[in-house]
């Protein structure tokens, strides 16, 4: 199973993660279920990867929101809809390292 490293950017996903933390993420995205915290491709910005928490998922997309609570602290798909599965990149396995 390849593994990368993600880096958390901005307070989308505070409190379960915060700027900056490293996260371990797995390449294996067949494992992609509801409640997963997935890196994708961002759907409207080609040099954007983003990390966000699964919500729904159906057979081809799935609908994607940060865990922060004010709903102006997370560009997800409240604002761009649902991301094909394609667009996962990873599945984040754990932190490396807490700030």
């Amino acid at each position: 199973m390849q593994r990368f490293i993600a880096v958390v950017s901005g307070d989308s996903m505070w409190p379960t993660y915060t700027d900056g933390e490293r996260l371990v993420c797995s390449e294996d995205v067949s494992s992609v279920a509801a409640d997963s915290v997935v890196v994708f491709q961002h759907p409207l910005r080609s040099t954007v990867r983003a990390i966000k928490r699964v919500k729904e998922l159906d057979e081809a997309t799935a609908f994607v929101e940060g865990d922060n609570p004010d709903p102006l602290a997370s560009e997800d798909s409240h604002n761009f809809g649902r991301i094909p599965l394609s667009n996962v990149i990873g599945v984040v396995l754990h932190v490396v390292t807490k700030q």
